[in-house]
């Protein structure tokens, strides 16, 4: 039997769920990339390769 386990508290800011759907949306509301991994504390190269 599988049991589902998940996880509350991440370690990386990029591992959570909706973090990809903040950086698109930022992005299209015309903040920078610079400004929008300095604001969701995410490395640059995180929003670069998510766009």
């Amino acid at each position: 039997m599988q049991t589902c386990v998940f996880q509350l508290n991440y370690i990386y800011e990029t591992r959570k769920p909706d973090i990809k759907e903040q950086i698109v949306e930022m992005v299209h509301n015309g903040v920078g990339v610079r400004d929008s991994s300095r604001t969701l504390k995410v490395d640059i190269n995180t929003v670069i390769l998510t766009l």
